[in-house]
């Protein structure tokens, strides 16, 4: 099954989901795909605001890599190119991919579902920021993926791309039930390690 996932992420490599206040994905892709041990490149998303409203919302990047321990996922930034008040470091959130696993919201988007990847280990990041409006500019995401030093040469390792917004239902501040996620996008590339 996962071969299967795996083979359909790679077929279809942006998936977008239509949605208002919130930051679409316009691209996701990883700047070195060729590392060796213990080198380090990013994993960039490009993202626009769905309308030209002016909204205050909790936008999320996820980056997947393989359980195997090949890679390493480090810190991310959000607005790397100076744009929607960027560059500012998007804290992590631990429960992030488990909720967003338990809720479904996130399932079905383009046939990707993320409540059923497995050997996959996520990271999520998570900020407050806002939308302006400005449907014109892009938001540049940056997060930081690293060959182990230990990494097994000679394969090349999946690394998923998932953004989209939180909806913090009862407005408690923790992400968890009966909270809501809008995907916006998905995508797919991959790290050789030589």
């Amino acid at each position: 099954m996962r071969k299967k996932l795996v083979r359909g992420l790679l077929v279809v490599p942006l998936v977008v989901l239509l949605s208002g206040c919130l930051f679409m994905l316009q691209g996701f892709v990883v700047l070195d795909g060729n590392l060796a041990r213990g080198e380090k490149t990013k994993a960039r998303f490009t993202l626009r605001p769905a309308t030209t409203e002016n909204d205050r919302i909790y936008q999320f990047v996820v980056v997947g890599v393989p359980d195997s321990g090949n890679l390493k996922i480090g810190k991310a930034t959000w607005g790397a190119n100076r744009k929607f008040g960027g560059p500012k470091p998007m804290p992590v959130s631990g429960p992030l991919p488990g909720a967003m696993s338990t809720s479904g919201d996130c399932d079905g988007v383009g046939g990707f579902e993320f409540s059923s990847v497995t050997g996959t280990k996520w990271k999520a990041f998570l900020l407050r920021v806002r939308t302006k409006g400005k449907v014109n500019q892009k938001a540049v995401v940056d997060v930081v993926v690293k060959a182990a030093q230990n990494a097994t040469r000679g394969i090349s390792n999946q690394v998923v791309g998932v953004t989209g917004s939180w909806d913090d239902t009862n407005d408690d501040g923790l992400v968890n039930a009966p909270d809501t996620f809008v995907c916006a996008g998905v995508s797919t590339s991959s790290v050789y390690v030589r």
